[in-house]
């Protein structure tokens, strides 16, 4: 896959309204750009501006104080396994985009953010509660939409270097060369010799991590209402990690090496009223993981791929309200060579269709999608939404919605794979209230979500996947205030995800409570923040409870000269001792420090 990585061509991708630089604006709601005020779902908006303040050395980095995430599977540091929980949902409950287009993911359909490139990134968008309707299957948690490209002309060289033998660089051009025509390339390569994750068993050893990235994009505005996009994502990672202790005398697999690349194609037509795209990408994940011991020859190997096709047209029938229909079709694949697992081919076919409209001061959107799974048969998901401005700037909203996921190849076919599993369903019922005023803005949401057939891991070896109920009931509070000039970011999460066939017990690795702070102020030239980021007690496997933990995290930057920047960042200030995963140490502080010239 190392060749396909380098001989990728400049495809077409067709995420039009990606490129948006401007926060109050977002395409994630229903894939077409759209206001951050009419999205009748909580969303959020992490700008390039925010990623370099932030200086994160992983997405889990700059993701993990955001409403609604938890990280409650981070085997140790930077490139250890982790994976998200959104809203005390599973970790493939949340669905991933990379430029509008869900991404080639894991035989688990498990995105492992640690091992995901975020050099590259220029704006990320986040939107919490199902999104099925308009996405169809996996989006029962929420959405995440990972954007690479950019309309501004830029170009910068970046290096970074810190704790556990840290060292990482990156560049970048991001150009118009002509009024019509611009074209983006992005690399970078990092890596860190990192600790040893699990001191307790027989690997006396550091984990290691390495990472080399490649984007290339080009756009071509063909006139006035047609524009040709096209992008290419791909990285290579190697990774040591540390096994459990031998059964029956076989030691497991302690270094992994993962290729994956992602291609978009597509076209854009926009006018007054009407606009429309065509829109084809193709993904691949390649993982090896073997004992270094044994050597690479006797690694295990999964290779999955995901091709998809989708097309809409909205129509603005006055500056009230717009009708919206699509449809998408995408195959996912289980190459010849993954070892340990046999599936066929799944094709799934989505259908769907949105009305939005508003009369001062109601706001109401109407989505349903029908869905036919080649294996699975039929599923009808709904989404509807009612807002009510209030006196004051205030906003009232009430929301339902339906979501369906299909077991994933893992369940099915992998170790402790059950092949009578059901597809998951869920039923969402949300309520929410904000306020905006001029130095303040607020957010307070309930949600109440039923998922039925859950799919649980019970530890085993046949059949040991279940099928199970569950209900999970939450408060999210969110909060940004402006005190002289600093500036403050609150959020606080109540999860309550019950196992409703396990006496009503806790789902594992769900902390109940959690809290993050993030103040950020500009001091003459010099921008600084601090964070503090608090998880409550959670229970993981083998009825382990694991005790809360609070990590502070602070960083500067300062512009030395117009072009050069200086930053410098330190990651759990104080210290602390605590494990996200039962018996995997996170990392103790780490500092890190670096310069970005842009030309």
């Amino acid at each position: 896959m190392s060749n396909k990585l380098l001989a990728a061509a400049l495809l077409p991708w067709a995420a039009f309204a990606q490129n948006s630089t401007d926060p109050t604006s977002i395409t994630i709601y229903n894939r077409v750009e759209q206001p951050l005020t009419s999205a009748l779902a909580p969303v959020e908006v992490i700008t390039k501006a925010d990623i370099e303040r932030r200086q994160p050395r992983s997405l889990v980095d700059l993701l993990e104080t955001l409403p609604g995430m938890q990280f409650g599977s981070q085997n140790g540091g930077i490139g250890q396994s982790s994976s998200l929980f959104v809203r005390g949902t599973n970790s493939d409950h949340v669905l991933v985009l990379l430029n509008g287009r869900p991404m080639a993911q894991m035989v688990s359909s498990n995105v492992d953010f640690s091992q995901l490139p975020v050099n590259n990134v220029q704006r990320i968008e986040y939107i919490r509660g199902p999104r099925a309707a308009i996405y169809g299957s996996r989006a029962i948690g929420g959405v995440v939409n990972i954007i690479t490209t950019s309309q501004v002309n830029d170009a910068t060289v970046g290096v970074t270097t810190g704790s556990n033998d840290y060292y990482a660089a990156n560049a970048s051009i991001n150009q118009w060369v002509s009024d019509a025509t611009r074209l983006q390339l992005a690399t970078g390569y990092r890596e860190t010799r990192g600790y040893d994750v699990v001191p307790s068993n027989s690997q006396n050893d550091r984990d290691g991590f390495d990472s080399k990235n490649l984007t290339l994009g080009i756009e071509h505005q063909l006139n006035q209402n047609w524009t040709l996009d096209a992008n290419f994502n791909g990285w290579e990672n190697n990774l040591e990690y540390d096994f459990y202790e031998p059964v029956w005398g076989t030691p497991g697999s302690d270094k992994n090496h993962t290729e994956a690349y992602q291609l978009d194609t597509g076209l854009k037509y926009t006018s007054d009223q009407l606009s429309g795209q065509l829109n084809a990408s193709y993904g691949e994940y390649e993982a090896e993981d073997w004992n270094k011991e044994s050597g690479r020859h006797t690694a295990s190997i999964t290779n999955t791929s995901t091709t998809r096709l989708d097309g809409l047209v909205q129509y603005h029938y006055s500056e009230q309200g717009y009708v919206l229909t699509g449809m998408d079709w995408d195959r996912d694949r289980l190459k010849a060579k993954t070892t340990g697992t046999r599936a066929p081919d799944r094709d799934n076919t989505g259908v769907y269709a949105s009305v939005y409209h508003t009369w001062a001061p109601v706001s109401f959107e109407l989505t349903g999608r029908v869905d036919d799974n080649e294996q699975f048969g039929t599923h009808d998901t709904w989404q509807s939404a009612l807002s009510l401005a209030l006196p004051m700037r205030h906003k009232a909203t009430l929301s339902y919605g339906t979501a369906f996921k299909a077991p994933t190849f893992s369940h099915l076919y992998g170790f402790g794979g059950n092949k009578d599993l059901k597809p998951e369903e869920s039923e969402n019922w949300e309520f929410g209230l904000a306020g905006d005023y001029e130095l303040m803005d607020w957010q307070v949401n309930f949600y109440r979500n039923k998922i039925d057939d859950l799919i649980v891991y019970q530890g085993g070896y046949i059949n040991s996947t279940k099928n199970t109920d569950a209900l999970i009931r939450g408060i999210e509070l969110v909060a940004n205030v402006e005190t002289g000039p600093v500036h403050h970011a609150f959020s606080y999460d109540y999860t309550d995800a019950e196992n409703e066939n396990n006496n009503g017990r806790q789902l594992l690795r769900r902390a109940k409570r959690k809290f993050s702070w993030t103040g950020d102020i500009d001091v003459a030239s010099a921008s600084l923040f601090a964070q503090v980021l608090y998880v409550g007690e959670r229970t993981d496997v083998g009825d382990v409870m694991l005790p809360s933990y609070t990590i502070w995290n602070i960083g500067a930057r300062y512009p030395l000269t117009s072009n050069l920047t200086l930053n410098g960042k330190v990651n759990n200030l104080f210290d602390k001792d605590y494990q996200v995963v039962d018996g995997y140490d996170a990392p103790d502080m780490e500092f890190y420090v670096g310069a970005d010239y842009r030309f």
